[in-house]
Parts: C-alpha cells; sequence; structure tokens
C-alpha cells in the first residue's frame, strides 16, 4: 500500500496531465518539498508542473520555483535532442555502425506537449564489439563520459545533449540477453540506410517491457519509464499483433508480470481498470514508486527474477569484499616499492616482500595488545607487589622516621 498522500496525489496530477484534464483539488494537506523531491526522484517533475498551474493550493513559491527550473530544461532538450539525433545517425551511417535507436522524435510528438517528454537521452542500441567504437565516435566530437545509474554508457555534451549507448548486459535474464542479439540481426533496416536498424512494433513493445521488467527487477524502475510507455503503448496499441507479442512473452518468460504491469499502468493513466487481486497492485504501486524499498516480499513471489538479481548482487558483493581482501593483501609492485625500495632493483623478490610484509603485519597485531593493555596491567601489579616486600616496608618505615626526627630537629625552641 502507498504509504502517503503525496505518492498517491502525485499518481493522479499524473494520470491529470497526461489525459489532458484539470488536475483535481488535493483532498488533504501536502508536503510540497515532499511532493518535488518525489517527482524530481521519478525524473517527471517537469510534467508536475503542468499539473499544478492551475491550482487552487497554495504552493510554496521556492517549490514552485524548483518545479519550473525543470519544466525549463524540458524545454531547451526537446529541440537539442531532436537536432543531435538526426545528426548522430547520419555519423554512425557513416561510419557503418550495426546498431538500433529508439527514436526521440517519434516518441516526442506523441506527448500531449512535447516538452512533457520523459526520455531525457538519445538512446542507441548495439553489439558489444560496437560499442567501444560508438564511444570513440562520441568522444571526437566532444561528448564526455558521465557517470549514470541507468545501464549502459552514458556521453554528455553541453549544452545538455545526452547519449546513452547498451549492448545485451543491460538486461540481467539470459531469454532477454538473446532477444537483445537477435534485434541486431533480424530487425529491418531503417529506410535509406544500410547499417541502422528500425524496431518494427512488436519488437519495440517487447524490448520496452523486458526493459521495465528488467528495471523493476532491479528496483530502479522510475514513473518516467513508464510514462514514456504509455504514450507509446497508447499510440500504437491498436496496430500490435497480440499472438505475437504474448507468445514472445512466454518464452522470455515474463508473460504474467507483463500483463499486471500492463494493467497496473491502464489503471493509472488509462481507462482505470477494474482489477482483482487489489493486494498485489498495491505491492506493486508501493514498489515502484520506493523504487525497490516496500512491497518486495509480494513483488519477488510474482516476478522471480527480483530474487535471482538480488542472490547475483550478493554474491558480486561477495566477490567484491575478496578482491579487496586480497588486493591488501598482496598489494601492486608499486606500491611495495615505497616500502622496500629493494625491490625496484630486484623485482623477483616482490613474493618475499609480500610475506615479511604479512609477517610485519601480524606481529604487530599480536604485541599491540600486549604493549597497550596487558603489560601496564603486569607493571602496577608488580609495583604493588614489590611495595608489599617485608624489606622494602621496612626501608619505607625508616625513612619516614628519619624525616620526622629532622622535622623535628628543626622545630625552634
Amino acid at each position: 500500500m502507498i504509504k502517503g498522500y503525496e505518492e498517491r496525489y502525485l499518481l493522479i496530477l499524473l494520470s491529470a496531465v497526461m489525459n489532458q484534464k484539470p488536475s483535481p483539488e488535493p483532498i488533504r494537506s501536502l508536503d510540497w518539498e515532499k511532493m518535488f523531491r518525489l517527482a524530481d526522484y521519478h525524473g517527471v517533475a517537469h510534467a508536475v508542473h503542468y499539473g499544478i498551474l492551475g491550482l487552487d493550493e497554495e504552493i510554496p513559491q521556492a517549490v514552485r520555483q524548483q518545479f519550473f527550473d525543470k519544466y525549463l530544461e524540458s524545454v531547451y532538450r526537446v529541440g537539442r535532442l531532436q537536432k543531435s539525433e538526426t545528426q548522430l545517425v547520419a555519423l554512425l551511417e557513416r561510419e557503418r555502425i550495426n546498431c538500433f535507436y529508439l527514436s526521440y522524435s517519434d516518441i516526442v510528438k506523441h506527448y500531449p506537449i512535447e516538452e512533457m517528454c520523459c526520455r531525457e537521452s538519445i538512446e542507441i542500441g548495439s553489439s558489444r564489439k560496437c560499442t567501444s567504437v560508438i564511444w570513440g565516435i562520441l568522444e571526437k566530437i566532444d561528448f564526455e563520459e558521465r557517470r549514470t545509474d541507468e545501464a549502459g554508457r552514458l556521453y554528455y555534451r553541453i549544452p545538455g545533449i545526452r547519449v546513452l549507448n547498451f549492448d545485451y548486459t543491460l538486461f540481467f535474464s539470459a531469454s532477454m540477453r538473446r532477444f537483445f542479439r537477435s534485434l541486431l540481426k533480424l530487425s529491418p533496416l531503417q529506410a535509406g540506410s544500410r547499417y541502422i536498424r528500425e524496431l518494427p512494433l512488436d519488437d519495440r513493445y517487447l524490448f520496452l517491457m523486458c526493459r521495465l521488467t528488467d528495471s523493476y527487477a532491479r528496483g530502479n524502475i522510475s514513473l518516467s519509464q513508464i510514462m514514456d510507455f504509455w504514450i507509446f503503448y497508447k499510440t500504437y496499441g491498436e496496430n500490435f499483433n497480440w499472438p505475437y507479442i504474448y507468445g514472445r512473452l512466454k518464452k522470455l518468460k515474463i508473460a504474467d508480470f507483463a500483463e499486471r504491469l500492463e494493467h497496473l499502468i491502464l489503471r493509472w493513466f488509462g481507462t482505470g481498470a477494474v482489477i482483482e487481486n487489489v493486494e498485489i497492485y498495491e505491492a506493486m504501486e508501493s514498489y515502484i514508486l520506493s523504487k525497490g524499498t516496500d512491497g518486495r516480499e509480494i513483488s519477488s513471489k510474482l516476478l522471480p527474477l527480483i530474487k535471482t538479481v538480488a542472490d547475483c548482487y550478493a554474491r558480486n558483493r561477495r566477490l567484491e569484499e575478496m578482491r579487496k581482501m586480497v588486493a591488501w593483501l598482496f598489494p601492486d609492485r608499486r606500491y611495495m616499492e615505497t616500502i622496500y625500495p629493494l625491490l625496484g632493483k630486484i623485482r623477483i623478490l616482490l613474493p618475499l616482500f609480500w610475506i615479511i610484509r604479512l609477517l610485519r603485519y601480524l606481529s604487530r597485531l599480536c604485541t599491540n595488545p600486549l604493549r597497550n593493555n596487558v603489560f601496564p596491567k603486569l607493571k602496577s601489579l608488580f609495583q604493588k607487589a614489590v611495595k608489599r616486600l617485608p624489606i622494602i616496608n621496612k626501608k619505607a618505615k625508616s625513612e619516614n622516621t628519619e624525616e620526622e626526627s629532622k622535622e623535628t630537629a628543626e622545630i625552634p625552641k
């Protein structure tokens, strides 16, 4: 179940915006700062801007400005990506790169308003062999690699042009990876092209559904992805070859999940379809809005791939920890030379100095507790024991007697 009213109202606003309907007034007070953080977290803050324009609700001016800034970014992005996509596709054709791309220009024109488009990058799929060539091409035309949480490699160029390149490792499932490879072999070539492929509508649906499913399993699915899928579905749904799609979904082992996800999207943005097993769909809503934090137990039963991904991540973490341990136990030669300069002359001694370093560390590990804890205690016990010896006691008493006699002698008469 969705935790707060902000999450529920975000979906209500997006549904109204996507269907070009007036935004309903909230029935409860809202934390608008939380609303912005949630919308920005899912990449839909620019679309929410349209939804709050006509509201009578008192929204802090600072929050309104944040929504407006995101809207401005989307305004500038549309024209830049459309122009850059045309140029980049022509460049890839000239370089004879076998690839396909998800047309930004095609999807953006089907949004109610172009600036609502949730896709932020030009997206290119290629074989693993071609990815390095594409990266080199992008770097030659002043693109720089940027860190991204998305699967694939992101390149950026001022003033805000993003290109996302991915290969079959975009997907976690082996069956989805095989499907990706088949797209590069069997998809028809784009009109007037000898290398750039164009995904047929049915395969494009399958690709987008695989991507949603994979993102869901990884716990990073976003409302922006879902809105993009909804626009595609709404535009071309009547032209789909459903028997072919259902057959492929079964081979991909995601038919049941895809059906439920499709029903959920229809419930949000479409007909508001009546659904059974409300508990399952509420768990899916919570899982999506929290990006995998809530509703995980039910979602794992619905999509076993979630557990597979989690197990793989746990295994990868263990491997990474093991690599770090090995790197610490056996540092590279350059580091060892800073400790043992002799290695610079006799490199063959590296294993010997690894052993020496480990022995020194173990000796420090053993002696430090003795030096800091055991030795001080033994010292204090020894001092107390010595003071209790009879000889020491007599000596101490005689010294005290002498001091008293001296003090008595010094007293004036």
